[in-house]
């Protein structure tokens, strides 16, 4: 995987698809995201990513709200 091809999940626009790929940080943040079902692989939808406020994710059957500063961390590719 080339890395030029991956961005900050923040970036997406709304209706937006990605699967994610990394997580960039320790193992408390990581562990918190993979409880959540946010793992390397799977694929989500950018529901909500306005100026402020938290981002909304569509995953599976399921919405996730998360921190600006938390989503900057998860990178994504939009293959």
């Amino acid at each position: 995987m080339n890395n030029c091809n991956m961005l900050p999940l923040s970036k997406l626009s709304i209706g937006e698809e990605a699967k994610l790929v990394n997580v960039q940080g320790g193992h408390g943040i990581k562990q918190r995201l993979s409880v959540l079902g946010l793992n390397p692989g799977v694929r989500v939808t950018m529901v909500q990513n306005g100026s402020w406020g938290p981002v909304i994710l569509g995953i599976m059957d399921s919405r996730i709200a998360l921190g600006r500063g938390m989503a900057n961390k998860i990178f994504v590719t939009k293959d």
